[in-house]
């Protein structure tokens, strides 16, 4: 059999995607006592790493290492081999026949990567050389020993089960060498390709099979007041914040893709690429760092896709990244009287992509149905009202855009008028008191007798008016909507109760008061 040395250096780690980290300052032999012959870095909450040795070492000096396959895996030690050389089936040199473990000593990181894989694929793999190790709650993002039998080379498989799933799930494998005790001059040939570019001590490894991204976090803002499951405004500009914070893994790459996907509803009018502001610990990003590019439309179903792509966020890991801009509520929002819009964001890394991280608001209205009498009783047209909210600002509406604004004189706010429906309707505001007046009776109908009347907008979308004091309000019931009714003559008031009784007795004491007036005027004409 021959024994493989491996001079100024010796097979020592590799990714959880094969590949494989070879030497690297080791450490001394007065620490050997306390060094774990094997560690994971980045350890994730959940999964198991357990490892197989497939090869022993011995004569450790000067340097070097001798590598000895173990008995019980030189068959999936060399059709694993013959995998990763690219080469024809039993490739490995003759001189290599009884030691397939020392020929993959001389692969490079791409063949270990791929000699891993391969050699994870053996069926019925033995028992384990070690107890391994089960990454806790608190063990997690931090380097951990994994118990071994002993120094060698280990395969080392990862298992973890996914939530909501029941079955466990294999992750990628990992080729790692353990420290080799007394040895202090070897070296490291990390593979960066798959996350090992930072190793530079034997006996290490990291994580790759990570646990799913954090979704990023978001936030919805009109001013100062949270509008994230709550409503807004036609015409509103909501200021969004989109939190996604980097993985502590990124430092183990030397290239470490990360991108920001936020996705903006139909109405939502997303705000120009060169507005969006990138933020890390409250500082502008360096923007040579990333991308912004943007799709879509507020006006189209797809709404508006907004992609921040960072080439490579290595210098960012553990840091959260914070992208600020603006979106407008536009009138695409609305369904009928209101609607909503959404905005969604994910994280997308060579590892996977997160969940999403979602904000969503509402938008309401309200209508009624103006009616007069005779042949109007079922719809009258012509009738002109404005709105005034609560705080006693009047509504103005933008003809084009149906954005709402609000303005001190009832002289600048938009005149609503009822149509040949007799429906008078407002559109995409948000929860809110609201007191609409009738400013212009129809022709042929009584000018003193314009209603004024309160509706109010719940935050779940409710409405509920309130009646006018001269009963000219009828409440809405069941799917019928709330009608409004015009009169020509006091006598068609739809008065009932205290508020009837006290019309008329006024109106009476107008009219005796007028008679009064008259008989004395006449007597002074008679004297």
């Amino acid at each position: 059999m021959k024994m493989r040395k491996l001079f100024a250096g010796i097979a020592a780690a590799a990714t959880l995607l094969g590949g494989m980290a070879l030497g690297a300052a080791s450490a001394q032999a007065d620490d050997a006592a306390t060094t774990p012959l094997l560690q994971v870095n980045n350890a994730q909450e959940g999964h198991t790493y357990t490892p197989y040795r497939f090869a022993t070492f011995g004569n450790a000096g000067n340097g070097t290492v001798e590598v000895s396959t173990v008995e019980a895996w030189k068959n999936a030690v060399t059709a694993a081999a013959d995998a990763a050389d690219n080469s024809t089936a039993s490739s490995i040199p003759a001189e290599y026949a009884n030691n397939p473990a020392a020929y993959v000593a001389t692969f490079d990181a791409e063949q270990l990567r791929k000699f891993a894989d391969e050699l994870a694929k053996t069926d019925s793999l033995s028992t384990a050389d070690g107890a391994g190790l089960t990454v806790t709650a608190e063990q997690a993002g931090t380097t951990q020993p994994v118990a071994v039998s002993g120094e060698g080379w280990y395969l080392v498989t990862d298992t973890f089960t996914e939530s909501g799933e029941t079955t466990a799930t294999t992750g990628t494998p990992a080729v790692v060498a353990t420290t080799v005790n007394g040895l202090t001059n070897l070296r490291i040939v990390a593979d960066a390709k798959t996350g090992q570019g930072n190793i530079t001590t034997v006996g290490q490894f990291n994580a790759k099979n990570e646990n799913p991204l954090t979704p990023p976090a978001k936030t919805a803002k009109v001013g100062n007041v949270d509008v994230d499951g709550k409503t807004v405004n036609v015409g509103d500009t909501v200021n969004f914040t989109v939190s996604a914070t980097v993985p502590a893994s990124a430092a183990n790459y030397d290239v470490y893709p990360f991108t920001i996907t936020d996705t903006a509803s139909k109405g939502l009018k997303v705000a120009a690429t060169n507005t969006f502001k990138v933020q890390v610990d409250g500082r502008d990003v360096d923007s040579s760092l990333y991308t912004v590019t943007q799709t879509g439309a507020a006006t189209e179903a797809a709404g508006t896709t907004t992609i921040i792509k960072f080439a490579n966020a290595r210098t960012l890991d553990g840091k959260t990244i914070v992208v600020s801009y603006t979106g407008t509520v536009t009138k695409d929002a609305l369904t009928d009287l209101g609607g909503s819009v959404n905005n969604k964001a994910m994280i997308t890394t060579n590892g996977g992509a997160s969940g999403e991280g979602k904000t969503e608001s509402k938008t309401y209205g309200f209508q009624f149905k103006k009616i007069g009498v005779d042949n109007d009783a079922n719809a009258l047209a012509g009738a002109q009202f404005v709105v005034k909210k609560k705080d006693g600002k009047f509504l103005k509406q933008d003809a084009e855009s149906k954005a709402w604004s609000s303005v001190d004189d009832q002289t600048n706010a938009t005149v609503f008028t009822s149509g040949a429906d007799g429906l008078v309707q407002f559109k995409g505001l948000a929860a809110g008191d609201y007191t609409v007046m009738e400013t212009n009776a129809p022709n042929g109908y009584a000018q003193n007798f314009k209603v004024t009347f309160d509706v109010s907008i719940a935050e779940n979308g409710t409405v509920t008016f309130t009646q006018d004091a001269l009963k000219q309000v009828t409440l809405p019931t069941g799917d019928q909507i709330a009608t409004v009714k015009n009169v020509k003559s006091i006598t068609q008031l739809p008065l009932t109760g205290a508020a009837g009784t006290t019309l008329f007795i006024v109106v009476a004491l107008l009219v005796a008061g007028a008679g009064v007036a008259v008989a004395v005027k006449s007597r002074q004409r008679m004297h």
